[in-house]
């Protein structure tokens, strides 16, 4: 009987010494309370979008039949008056060229079709932007420049004609004056001396002459999401005549366009930078542009730094980053209010919860980025004192 007395009366101050050791001691020290260790670190404000390279750039075209021998790689940069290739004669015989769907569509697009919004109104605002650009580049004594505006002058004032032409012997007469005056586009030349510094590249697509400057406000996002774009390889052996065999692009801008829905607009702001990250890195421009395009935006990135493969891509899945914060991180459940004002309850040397007040930069719903030490309040009256980096907080406050 004692036994079991015995027994009875450990079994009973085991419980309750446990119930000590699991509920009060830990509220009394604070042992096992969960808490984290504040890190300083970044939150990146991004979006994920199918975005379409633009850019300045010419295809060359075989003047005859026969074997290339390449003078300059793919992305090479070359001056003015560097022979890119040379063709040598004695290829017996014409085959069907494989290149027809690209001849075609440059063929095409120089005649008046076009990848872009029919709106006139709004062909007719970026002429006037344009000329605008033309007056400032020769006010500034910039004629390359003010020629090259110029020339997409020209080209939307020919696609304008092309839209209003009312049947189609009259589109089919504009289409042999475009064709004539937009050779540039497509040029045969009688030797393989490049006329222009620029980027050499032996990938095409045939939108070489849509995806343009001048042309980028105007993009329509239903026809260009339905183009079917496969950009081609023309490095051979041999060649036929009039087939694409090279293109040169300015690399001292080059453009990317994307559709924005008006609930993510408000990250965007006109001459502010932003990043888009590419297969090989990332690459920092600015906000060239945001065009109003009915129930959602088309934003403009403009670039001046080099990229690898700039002068290949077409259409890519990219993020965009709009803006970059640094500061310190912390969980959104680990901060609290107290008398109005968001902060943290932090542990000082005695193991006691302190709660120290912070400033919020930003948040993405999971984390938010804080001040570090110290900031001001909105008045800019009252300096209050923050957490700092390897700060202990408690998280899940109560």
């Amino acid at each position: 009987m004692k036994t079991k007395n015995r027994l009875m009366i450990l079994f009973f101050s085991t419980l309750v010494i446990l119930f000590v050791i699991i509920y009060v001691f830990p509220n009394v020290t604070g042992a096992l309370k969960k808490t984290e260790i504040i890190q300083y670190g970044s939150i990146q404000v991004t979006d994920h979008v199918t975005a379409y390279l633009v850019r300045n750039e010419t295809v060359f075209f075989a003047n005859k039949a026969g074997s290339i021998h390449y003078n300059v790689k793919e992305g090479e940069m070359v001056r003015k008056g560097v022979k890119i290739l040379d063709i040598t004669s004695g290829v017996q015989g014409e085959e069907e060229s494989q290149y027809g769907k690209i001849t075609d569509r440059i063929s095409r697009f120089n005649g008046g079709e076009s990848i872009f919004s029919d709106d006139l109104k709004q062909i007719k605002v970026q002429i006037a932007k344009l000329e605008t650009r033309q007056s400032e580049a020769l006010s500034e004594g910039e004629i390359e420049q003010a020629e090259r505006f110029g020339q997409q002058i020209e080209r939307l004032n020919q696609k304008r004609d092309y839209i209003q032409a009312t049947d189609s012997a009259a589109k089919e007469e504009i289409v042999q004056h475009n064709q004539t005056i937009n050779s540039t586009m497509g040029v045969i030349p009688q030797d393989y001396i490049s006329r222009t510094s620029g980027v050499i590249s032996y990938y095409v697509d045939g939108y070489e002459s849509e995806f343009t400057p001048e042309n980028m406000a105007l993009l329509s996002r239903d026809k260009v999401e339905s183009l079917n774009i496969e950009v081609q390889n023309l490095a051979r052996e041999i060649t036929q005549p009039k087939e694409p065999l090279y293109k040169v692009v300015d690399n001292k801008f080059w453009y990317a366009v994307f559709w924005v829905a008006p609930e993510n607009i408000m990250k965007y702001e006109k001459g502010k930078t932003a990043t888009i990250n590419l297969p090989l890195g990332p690459v920092e421009g600015k906000i060239y542009d945001i065009v109003d395009a009915g129930d959602e935006f088309l934003v403009i990135l403009e670039f001046n730094r080099y990229y690898e493969e700039f002068a290949q891509i077409r259409k890519i899945e990219a993020d965009v980053i709009t803006s970059d914060y640094k500061g310190l991180t912390i969980k959104n459940e680990s901060i609290t209010t107290k008398d109005g004002r968001p902060g943290v309850y932090v542990k000082d040397k005695s193991g006691q919860y302190v709660f120290k007040p912070v400033k919020i930069i930003t948040s993405d719903g999971e984390w938010s980025l804080a001040e570090v030490s110290y900031f001001y309040t909105d008045n800019g009256a009252t300096k209050v004192d923050t957490v700092n980096i390897y700060d202990e907080i408690l998280k899940n406050p109560k």
